[in-house]
C-alpha cells in the first residue's frame, strides 16, 4: 500500500471509527471485547482496504467486515453464547437502518446551530463543549436563578423550529 492510500485509510478510519465502536460494541455487549474486536476489525480492514470501492460508502464496507470479527470472535471465545447467530445478524442489520437518520439529523443540527446568534452559539459552546454547569455558567454570567435555563429553552425551541422547518423545506417530512 503506497502512502497515499494509507493517508486515505487512516482519514476514513478515523472518520468512522465512533460509528464502527458503536456497531460493534451493540453486538458484543462488552466493552473490552469490542476494543478486542474493533483493533482485529481494524487490521482487517487494513489489509483488505485494495479491495475497496471508492464508489461505496465506508462505513458500510467496515461494517462487514466488523460482523465477521463479531462472529469470529464469538466462535473464539466459545463461551455460552447469549444470542443466537441468527437473532445477532438481525441485530446487526437493525443497527444499521438508523445510522442515516441520525446522519440527517446531525446536518440539520449542524445547519440550524449555525444560525443561532453569537452569544447564543456561546451558551451552547459552555454547555455542551466545554461541559460547564448551568450553575458555572450562571456565575460567568454573574445571574442567579433560572435566567439561563430559560435561555437554554428558548434555543432549544428554535433549534426545533429550524430543523422542522427545514425538513420540511426540503421536503422529508
Amino acid at each position: 500500500m503506497n502512502s497515499a492510500d494509507q493517508e486515505k485509510f487512516v482519514l476514513l478510519l478515523g472518520q468512522v471509527q465512533p460509528d464502527l465502536k458503536r456497531y460493534i460494541y451493540s453486538l458484543s455487549y462488552n466493552k473490552g471485547d469490542a476494543e478486542d474486536i474493533y483493533q482485529e476489525c481494524s487490521l482487517a480492514l487494513w489489509r483488505k482496504f485494495g479491495t475497496y470501492d471508492n464508489s461505496q460508502p465506508f462505513l458500510n464496507w467496515a461494517f462487514r467486515f466488523a460482523y465477521y470479527e463479531v462472529m469470529k470472535f464469538r466462535e473464539k471465545q466459545k463461551r455460552r453464547k447469549l444470542l443466537s447467530d441468527e437473532t445477532l445478524k438481525i441485530l446487526a442489520e437493525e443497527y444499521q437502518k438508523p445510522l442515516g437518520i441520525i446522519k440527517e439529523q446531525e446536518r440539520l443540527l449542524s445547519f440550524c446551530l449555525a444560525k443561532l446568534p453569537e452569544d447564543e452559539k456561546a451558551l451552547i459552546d459552555m454547555r455542551y463543549s466545554q461541559k460547564l454547569s448551568v450553575k458555572k455558567i450562571n456565575s460567568h454570567f454573574g445571574e442567579t436563578g433560572k435566567k439561563i435555563y430559560r435561555a437554554f429553552e428558548r434555543i432549544r425551541y428554535k433549534l426545533y423550529n429550524c430543523i422542522d422547518e427545514t425538513l420540511e423545506a426540503e421536503g422529508l417530512k
